[in-house]
Formats: C-alpha cells, structure tokens, sequence
C-alpha cells in the first residue's frame, strides 16, 4: 500500500513539473506555447508576456503585441503589424509588413543584434 502511495505522488509530481515547463493557449485569437525555452505565438491581436532564458521565440500573424522578459537567442517576426518587446536578443528575423522590435540590449560584440528583414517597413530598434 505504501509503495503504491508513493509511486502515485511520484508520477504526480513528474506530471506537474512537466506542465509547469510546457504551456499551450488557444483563443479567438490563436494559440500561443512555449515547450521548454522555446515561444511559439500565431494568430491575431494577442497582448501577452513571457519569460525567457536562452531559448527561441517565434511570432506569427497580425497585430500581435508580445512582451518578452529575459533572454531569446533567435526572435523571428513574421506577417503584419506585430510588435514585439524584448529585454536581450542575439539573431532578429524579420518578413512581412510593418513589423516592429524593440531591444534593451544585445550580447553581440557591437551591442547589436543580427537583423534578416524581408518585406516592408519592418524595424528593429534599440529602446
């Protein structure tokens, strides 16, 4: 019986440390996940936040307002009117229309990220 009660705390204790790491929204708007260090945001006009230490994050649709704290290695931005928020970013990927980045640093050797645009009126500044 012990045993029993043990190993049931056990996998319940598993299950939710790996929630905790995972997470999925689906709305009107899309779905926005993150799995482990990495975001992934599709749809229309989501206004949310992240944590991120180190990991990719990809941001996809139109008008999306996205808030990242922490640390992405690589951002890619793609379709209209996006803009997003981040605190430090080595690699920015740009394509679409009018998308919009802002940075508070970089680790890069010039205290700049390194910026692929495809499109129109896309911009990454420094904030």
């Amino acid at each position: 019986m012990k045993k029993t009660l043990i190993a049931s705390i056990l996998f319940i204790g598993i299950g939710l440390t790996h929630a905790q790491k995972n997470s999925e929204t689906n709305s009107e708007f899309g779905t926005s996940t993150k799995k482990g260090k990495n975001i992934e945001i599709d749809g229309v006009g989501h206004k949310q936040s992240f944590s991120s230490d180190g990991g990719n994050a990809t941001v996809s649709g139109v008008n999306n307002v996205i808030t990242i704290n922490g640390f992405a290695a690589k951002l890619e931005v793609s379709g209209s009117g996006n803009t997003v928020y981040v605190d430090k970013v080595t690699r920015v990927v740009l394509e679409g229309t009018t998308n919009k980045v802002f940075y508070r640093e970089s680790p890069t050797k010039t205290g700049k990220p390194n910026i692929s645009t495809t499109g129109v009126g896309n911009s990454v500044q420094k904030k």
